[in-house]
């Protein structure tokens, strides 16, 4: 992969010296077996040329082009190394013998130790870097397009949907915006209040920090006190459970928040349109006897 930088400037930054990049890469990849990377000068212009498109609005964007993509920000500065170190963090949470992230996000440590991407390019301007691959498994093709958070947050709903019988949700960038713009107002009382908004809304709050895996795990958790048959809560909440499912629930936006004077994060994850309606059920299972809910919609 291949790492980046924000900084409040709008000047591109000179990049960090090839080899950094690349020592750290391989370093990483000879600890499972894996052959080193070579730089790839194609690879690094396409790198550099979407890095100075990010100039202005220094979004962490990808770029959706032909390669692997690795992002990192930061609103001090930071090297090329440490962008690299920041992704190789993720080495704890991926399980080999399941292939799959456990616990928390770990896409950005396998595209580094990725057998088949053997060329490498990086950037340092706003926020980017870039890996030539041959060939890249569909969960990654997905990251191309979309940051681990949003991968990690529509993976974890559709894997919980499709248990269900219910169809897929997209990541939409506009419902973010506003779960993040509503964190933002909670940073300083750290308080878990819903928005009342246009959307649905489930929220989650750790100390000193809760992850997106504890978030999901939190709420999906809740499947086991949802009845269909009389279609309530029996034993305990299930409502963040029944939006997650929620069949007509098709949009999602997720954002954290980190609350001032080490109060803890925040998570929300928003939905559009919302669930949890009077009369309604999550999903369907048949023709079973129509009970109307027992709760009100509050999220």
């Amino acid at each position: 992969m291949c790492s980046a930088i924000v900084t409040t400037s709008y000047n591109a930054l000179a990049q960090n010296a090839h080899q950094d990049f690349l020592d750290v890469h391989n370093a990483a990849r000879a600890e499972v077996g894996v052959d080193p990377m070579a730089w790839n000068g194609t690879v690094e212009s396409y790198a550099q040329n979407y890095a100075i498109q990010r100039i202005k609005d220094c979004k962490m964007e990808h770029s959706g082009g032909p390669y692997g993509e690795n992002l990192a920000e930061n609103y001090g500065d930071m090297n090329g190394s440490d962008a690299v170190k920041f992704w190789l963090t993720e080495k704890p949470n991926y399980d080999y013998a399941s292939n799959k992230c456990v616990n928390d996000e770990c896409l950005h440590y396998t595209q580094i130790v990725w057998r088949d991407s053997v060329q490498l390019g990086c950037a340092r301007a706003k926020c980017l870097c870039f890996v030539m691959a041959s060939s890249i498994p569909f969960i990654l093709q997905v990251s191309q397009a979309q940051d681990a958070a949003q991968v990690f947050f529509v993976r974890t709903h559709n894997e919980a949907r499709a248990q269900v019988g219910v169809g897929p949700i997209t990541w939409d960038e506009r419902v973010a915006s506003y779960a993040r713009n509503y964190l933002n107002q909670l940073k300083g009382s750290c308080q878990m209040v819903h928005s009342h908004g246009p959307y649905g809304e489930n929220l989650a709050w750790g100390y000193p920090d809760v992850s997106g895996r504890q978030a999901m795990d939190m709420w999906v958790g809740e499947k086991r006190f949802y009845d269909y048959g009389s279609n309530s809560c029996v034993g305990g909440e299930c409502r963040h459970y029944t939006q997650v499912v929620w069949r007509n629930s098709v949009r999602l936006g997720c954002a954290k928040v980190k609350c001032d004077n080490n109060g803890g994060s925040l998570i929300s994850c928003n939905y559009d349109p919302p669930g949890n309606y009077i009369g309604q059920r999550p999903y369907d299972m048949g023709p079973l006897l129509q009970v109307p809910l027992s709760f009100k919609k509050d999220n």
